[in-house]
């Protein structure tokens, strides 16, 4: 696998898993805490990263529609 193809596939992996540990854990510790403010904070590194997601997931499809995904 090329470099950068493998540097997309590692930043999505990475997003994919702070989102998750974001979604599953960080938002409810929060709640449970009663913290407006750190909700607040991890809400919107959710929204961040699920664009950022987006963005890589839509250079690898471009990779690959290229046939650059090798």
């Amino acid at each position: 696998m090329k470099n950068f193809n493998y540097n997309l596939i590692k930043m999505l992996h990475s997003k994919l898993d702070d989102l998750w540990r974001i979604e599953k854990f960080y938002l409810r510790d929060a709640k449970k805490s009663k913290s407006k403010s750190c909700e607040k904070l991890f809400k919107e590194m959710q929204k961040d990263l699920k664009k950022e997601v987006g963005l890589l997931r839509a250079e690898i499809a471009r990779h690959l529609s290229h046939k650059k995904f090798d």
